[in-house]
C-alpha cells in the first residue's frame, strides 16, 4: 500500500500521537474502501479496521464525509510527493522526467489498491459535489505536473497548448485502468502497453505543433471524414 501523506490542518493531529492516530484511522478507511466499497465504508467498519472505538473515532471525524475528504488528500499529498521526487530530480532530462511520470502512472493503474480506490470515487463523484472536487484536484495535480515537463521539452508552446497535451496524456493514460488494472482481462500486456505508451508519448511531445493541435481536425474533414484502412 502507498504511503499516506497527512495534512497538518486536522486540528487532532498536531501531536505525534493524534497524527499517529489520523494515519491509522485514513489507513483503516483506505483498506474498507478498497475491499468492500464505499456502500460498506461505514464508521463502525472504520473503527473495527482501525482496532479502536466508536467513539474514538468519532473524536477524530465526526463523519464518513469528513473522513473520507482527508483521505482522498492524504492520498493526493502522497502522489504529489512521487511526482515532485521525479521532476525535482536535476540528473534526468524532461524526456527522461516525462517517462518517468508515464511509467510510475501506468504501472500504478495496475495495482489492486489503485483499481479500486478510484472508481469508487469516480462513482462518488456523480452524487457528491465536494468528491467531485477532491477527485477534480487530484487530476489537476497530474496534469501540472505533466505541463510543467512538457513545458521544459517544448519551451515554444504556449501555456494553452501545453495544458492541451498534459489533459490529453492524462486521460489517456488513466483510461487503461479498466483494461491492465488490477485483475483485468489484460493485465498481463501492462509492461508492453506501458512501454507503448512512454514512447507514443514522447515522440507525440517531440514533434507536435501548434498547427497540428488545431487544424488535423479541419484537413479529415475537409478530405471526407475518417480515413479508410484498406482491407
Amino acid at each position: 500500500m502507498r504511503k499516506l501523506k497527512i495534512q497538518r490542518r486536522h486540528d487532532k493531529a498536531n501531536s505525534d500521537k493524534g497524527r499517529r492516530m489520523v494515519e491509522k484511522i485514513l489507513a483503516a478507511a483506505r483498506d474498507v474502501l478498497i475491499n468492500e466499497g464505499y456502500p460498506n465504508l461505514t464508521m463502525r467498519k472504520i473503527a473495527q479496521r482501525a482496532g479502536i472505538t466508536l467513539g474514538n473515532l468519532s473524536y477524530y471525524y465526526a463523519n464518513k464525509q469528513d473522513l473520507l475528504y482527508d483521505l482522498v488528500d492524504a492520498v493526493l499529498e502522497g502522489y504529489r510527493a512521487d511526482f515532485d521526487s521525479i521532476t525535482e530530480n536535476a540528473a534526468h532530462s524532461p524526456q527522461q522526467q516525462l517517462a518517468e511520470i508515464i511509467r510510475f502512472v501506468m504501472r500504478d493503474l495496475t495495482t489492486k489498491e489503485t483499481t479500486h480506490f478510484f472508481p469508487e470515487l469516480w462513482a462518488l463523484a456523480n452524487h457528491d459535489r465536494r468528491a467531485a472536487d477532491c477527485m477534480e484536484n487530484i487530476y489537476r495535480m497530474e496534469r501540472g505536473t505533466l505541463a510543467k515537463v512538457i513545458a521544459r521539452m517544448r519551451p515554444d508552446l504556449s501555456a494553452k497548448d501545453v495544458a492541451l497535451l498534459a489533459l490529453f496524456l492524462s486521460a489517456s493514460m488513466e483510461g487503461h485502468t479498466m483494461f491492465i488494472g488490477h485483475n483485468a482481462k489484460h493485465r498481463r500486456a501492462a509492461e508492453p502497453i506501458t512501454n507503448i505508451a512512454a514512447h507514443s508519448f514522447l515522440a507525440l511531445i517531440e514533434t507536435v505543433t501548434p498547427a497540428s493541435i488545431r487544424t488535423l481536425g479541419k484537413q479529415h474533414s475537409a478530405k471526407g471524414g475518417r480515413t479508410r484502412l484498406a482491407s
